[in-house]
């Protein structure tokens, strides 16, 4: 490889940096947390995932509408979708999740595979201080009041086990 061809991959690297918004790189920063801690390898397979705003931004993939991941339970089977939000704040002492769009298609994909929201917050997606997994047909709205969101609070940093994600 020439220094040109290096040159040009720093290149693409430092622009995709620089060009992906501060709130995509939030939501990937938490999206990565939750593969490797939350719903790891260990337990569970990755069946889809989301393709980073730099490859929607040249090709824009349309699975990209689903939820963030897909996922198979590697005790049970089940395959299930997550939706994976970083919030850092509330809103009228709710979250806001989703708009009104996605709540439709996720409910329109929830009636053939079950859906889970996972909402993390803090001030660090990589590091949240609180972590909730909801499942869909709990989470009617685009906003949620924050103590539906509590009665499905999760350890951070700990692996949702099969019991803890069919049983809620």
């Amino acid at each position: 490889m020439g220094l040109l061809s290096i040159l040009e991959k720093i290149t693409d690297v430092v622009l995709d940096d620089v060009l992906t918004p501060e709130s995509f790189k939030k939501g990937q920063a938490f999206e990565d947390y939750v593969e490797k801690y939350i719903f790891p390898k260990s337990h569970y397979d990755v069946l889809e995932k989301t393709h980073s705003y730099q490859t929607n931004s040249k090709s824009y993939v349309e699975s990209s509408l689903n939820p963030d991941f897909k996922f198979r339970d590697r005790y049970t089977k089940k395959e299930f979708y997550v939706e994976a939000k970083f919030r850092s704040q509330t809103y009228n002492n709710k979250l806001v999740w989703c708009n009104e769009k996605q709540l439709l298609r996720y409910q329109a994909i929830d009636k053939k595979t079950p859906v889970f929201v996972i909402l993390g917050e803090g001030n660090k997606p990589k590091d949240p201080e609180y972590i909730s997994l909801i499942p869909l047909h709990k989470a009617k709205y685009t906003g949620l009041f924050l103590w539906l969101v509590d009665q499905f609070e999760i350890e951070p940093e700990k692996p949702v086990t099969s019991k803890t994600l069919w049983n809620r």
